[in-house]
Order: structure tokens, then C-alpha cells, then sequence
């Protein structure tokens, strides 16, 4: 056995993902009571109300749910009548969504529920804190998203950088014995 290890363990995104996965379990159960329907559901939905007509990789990027994900709820949620799908006019490979009207009635259902459980998650806070909370939130997502390309970029180098340590060297790069 060793003696216990001095690591950090306070990382931001262990923090937020411990919050999320509790704050999401507790509103996906209140969600099912009330209204049947999964929080993952509900977010969805909320994103296409709020713009109608969205495509389903914009959905994909404001939901930061996993694209195949998406595509199985959104064909749920089309079938349970509260989302249409609309090919797009310019490029018909583009799926435009839009609230049914039991859609639209849902979510207006959905919406007091979800600010009494957001004022419930956060009455630990004072309303400045509660602001401070969601404009860094704001500011982490968007300091992400304007670094996206040159993180998979350096990623990029990385693998190649470390599938070129792994190699085998080739015979013509061996120094020969004389």
C-alpha cells in the first residue's frame, strides 16, 4: 500500500460535471412525473422553440448532445408529434425542425418547472453570485468554441508526433557497422 497521493482533484470540469449529472438526475425525474418526457427531451425541444427551423447540426452543437444521440430523440419526439421535420428549400439534405402546436404547449408547461428547480439548484447563491456563475459558464463555452480548431489541430501534431516515436526505424536509418 502507499500513502495517499497530493493530487488535485478540484479540477473545473470534474466540479461541473458532478453538478450537472446531479442537477440533471433530479430535473429528468421531475420532468418524467410531471410531464413524461426526459430532461435530454425537454432541452431539445426548448432549443427548436427557440429557433424554429433549426437544422439538426445546429441542434447538435446548442444541445452539446452526441449527434447519433440527437438524431434517435429527435425521431421520438417526431413520432410523439411534438417536433415536425422540414427538408430545406436551398439544400435538401438539410432537416429543418420546428414545434408541433402539442410541442409548443409542452414546452410552455416545461418552462415554470424548469425555473423553479434552476432556482432551487441555486438557492445556495445570491442573485450576484447566481450572474457571476453564468457569464464565466458563457465565457468558458465561448473561449472553447473559438479554440476548437487550433486544439484539433495540435491534436493532430500530437498523434503524429507520438506515432512517430512508436515506429520501428527503418533499416536506412540505422547507423551501419563498419
Amino acid at each position: 500500500m502507499h500513502e495517499p497521493l497530493q493530487l488535485k482533484t478540484d479540477y473545473i470540469n470534474v466540479l461541473l460535471d458532478q453538478a450537472t449529472e446531479r442537477t440533471r438526475d433530479r430535473g429528468s425525474r421531475v420532468y418524467e412525473i410531471e410531464l413524461g418526457i426526459s430532461l435530454r427531451d425537454i432541452r431539445l425541444l426548448r432549443a427548436v422553440g427557440g429557433s424554429p427551423g433549426i437544422t439538426m447540426g445546429q441542434l447538435v452543437q446548442v444541445c452539446a448532445i452526441e449527434k447519433t444521440l440527437v438524431s434517435k430523440l429527435v425521431s421520438a419526439l417526431v413520432q410523439r408529434d411534438l417536433l415536425k421535420r422540414q427538408i430545406g428549400n436551398e439544400d435538401a439534405r438539410q432537416i429543418h425542425l420546428y414545434l408541433s402546436k402539442a410541442g409548443v404547449d409542452l414546452v410552455m408547461r416545461a418552462e415554470p418547472i424548469g425555473h423553479e428547480m434552476e432556482a432551487r439548484f441555486l438557492d445556495c447563491l445570491s442573485v450576484a453570485e447566481a450572474d457571476t456563475l453564468r457569464r464565466t459558464l458563457a465565457k468558458i463555452i465561448d473561449a472553447e468554441a473559438r479554440s476548437r480548431d487550433i486544439f484539433e489541430f495540435l491534436l493532430v501534431q500530437l498523434r503524429e508526433s507520438k506515432a512517430a516515436e512508436s515506429a520501428p526505424s527503418s533499416p536506412s536509418a540505422r547507423p551501419r557497422k563498419k
